[in-house]
């Protein structure tokens, strides 16, 4: 008879615990510590006490067998929904089901599963799953993950001098606030976190395997881009991954290291995928590859080869397909041939050769990482790691979008010409004093005719633009900024702003603005003048942006 360890129980105490207090909590296991069994634990206790069905949500195939394997083996009956199950017996304690078959069916049949009592979510740290809560909105929620952190980012606004936040662009103390982004967790979906023992206190238990960490620079991670969620691009590891260089050092390692270890090796593409399999080939290794891009055997064709005992030197190269529901323990090396920004990831790749094994003996295993991952996220052992700090805070700090370097203002004291974002100038230390909240505008500058907004200082422009190392149209497109600023700043309203254009005095007032500018910036010669503007182009750009400013286009 199946019994659960002494922490798998602590974990279905403080679970059952905690429902007594929330609708949805987080359980936290490392990979290898039995999350599979704690829930299904769970589940059979579950059923005896409150006698309602559970919807066990996956969101690969393969772990719909693992799960239904799990339950069957503590005497919980089971039904699998695929895409293919149109119709349910609702004979079974459990179903088992892809998230997005459950979803579907349920929108189209709000009943189609009947008396949920308890939705448990696996891995949840994958953000597919919370659209079903709300159609089962008086079930208990459990989501079950070994790393409960999400690389994404949410957008917000704040105001550089009173430091409020809101929710949508706006302006505050009298300026535009700055956008700005912080980490998501997920404590903005679950109301709790339970945490099991971490991976170093697992490996002291004999539940998994202490990792032999081999650092090698593959790349040059300063040139590597990031996404708007932090995350590194595609392109940008393609060039660096793709080379020459990069592949005959991923198998120089290997040959090095792991030779004759059955391996497990992630890379950053398809592309690169294909590279190596053929640089691998070439050398004559046991080696196979799979993707969802390029040609490649089934891929339970390729588990079960993989998988074999007797292939002890099989090499597997994937691109972030074998990170989760990969029932292989006899992996004794794992590659990162690829750089991620993301903790679960680097986790969850790494955890594939964490599994104990009656297969061979294994006492540790070799992990070789070609991303700078470890420096990112530490040891895969890390005895630090604060998955409950995480589970609150995220990781990272909250930062102001990247700014544009034309989007600068003019200092009040000395017209010295400085990025928006920073509160005060740094040429002479003026700090903008922000007006209080009730305090009523000035309609001075509401009275302020458009003839006689002034024009931006073209000597401050040029030298901003010798700052940023620009050349000529930098200036031009600093001074259209300027231009649109200064009706911003003067409050010319809209109705104003067609009147003067319907007149023909907005074109020549701006002409006279560019002008005065344009030709000072033309006589400098330290700044590069090739391909430079014309004032008929600045004119029609200038109007343009304040069209749109207003609307009107």
């Amino acid at each position: 008879m199946i019994t659960p360890f002494d922490y798998q129980k602590q974990g279905l105490n403080e679970i059952w615990k905690g429902f007594k207090e929330n609708t949805k909590q987080l359980y936290q296991l490392s990979t290898g510590g039995g999350k599979t069994f704690i829930f299904s634990f769970l589940a059979k206790h579950w059923i005896d006490k409150k006698q309602t069905r559970i919807l066990i949500l996956c969101h690969r195939t393969e772990l719909i067998s693992q799960t239904i394997a799990s339950l069957n083996q503590i005497g919980v009956t089971c039904e699998a929904v695929t895409s293919k199950t149109k119709k349910l017996n609702h004979s079974s304690d459990v179903y088992v089901a892809m998230v997005e078959t459950a979803n579907n069916r349920l929108k189209k049949d709000p009943y189609f599963f009947k008396e949920v009592g308890l939705l448990i979510v696996d891995e949840c740290h994958i953000l597919i799953f919370d659209k079903l809560f709300s159609h089962l909105p008086n079930s208990k929620i459990l989501g079950c993950t070994a790393t409960p952190v999400v690389l994404k980012r949410i957008k917000y606004y704040k105001c550089k001098y009173c430091k409020t936040q809101h929710y949508e662009s706006t302006e505050c103390c009298d300026y535009e606030v700055d956008e700005w982004s912080r980490p998501f967790t997920l404590s903005e979906i679950y109301e709790d976190i339970i945490t099991g023992p971490n991976i170093d206190e697992l490996i002291k238990r004999n539940r998994l395997i202490k990792e032999i960490s081999f650092v090698e620079k593959y790349i040059d991670e300063s040139k590597l881009k990031t996404d708007s969620d932090g995350e590194f691009t595609g392109a940008s590891l393609d060039e660096q991954y793709s080379s020459d260089s990069a592949v005959f050092n991923v198998l120089l390692n290997y040959e090095k290291l792991c030779k004759g270890k059955k391996t497990l090796i992630f890379n950053s593409s398809a592309k690169v995928n294909l590279l190596l399999y053929s640089k691998f080939k070439e050398a004559g290794h046991n080696v196979k590859m799979f993707d969802s891009i390029n040609e490649c055997e089934p891929r339970q064709t390729v588990i079960d080869w993989f998988k074999d005992p007797n292939n002890r030197d099989s090499v597997l190269l994937n691109v972030s397909v074998f990170t989760t529901g990969f029932d292989v323990t006899d992996i004794e090396a794992v590659i990162l041939n690829r750089a991620t920004a993301s903790l679960s990831l680097f986790l969850q790749m790494v955890g594939r050769g964490g599994r104990i094994t009656n297969h061979v003996y294994k006492d540790n295993f070799i992990l070789i990482d070609g991303g700078g991952n470890i420096d990112r996220h530490q040891e895969w052992s890390d005895p630090t790691r604060d998955w409950r700090r995480i589970f609150s805070e995220g990781i990272g700090k909250d930062k102001m979008r990247k700014e544009d370097a034309l989007d600068v203002q003019s200092c009040d004291a000395c017209g010295f010409l400085y990025p928006k974002s920073e509160p005060k100038c740094p040429d002479c230390g003026y700090e903008i004093t922000p007006k209080p909240k009730n305090e009523k505008i000035e309609s001075l500058n509401l009275l302020t005719p458009i003839r006689e907004i002034p024009p931006p200082n073209g000597e401050k422009i040029y030298q901003y633009t010798i700052s940023k190392e620009e050349n000529i149209n930098f200036s031009f497109k600093v001074l259209i900024s300027q231009i649109v600023d200064m009706f911003i700043f003067y409050r010319v309203t809209k109705e104003t702003y067609v009147s003067a254009k319907q007149k023909g005095e907005l074109d020549r007032k701006i002409k006279k603005m560019i002008q005065k500018c344009y030709f000072l910036l033309l006589s400098k010669q330290d700044i590069k003048a090739d391909n430079h503007r014309t004032i008929k182009y600045l004119l029609d750009k200038t109007v343009k942006k304040l069209d749109i400013h207003y609307n009107l286009i």
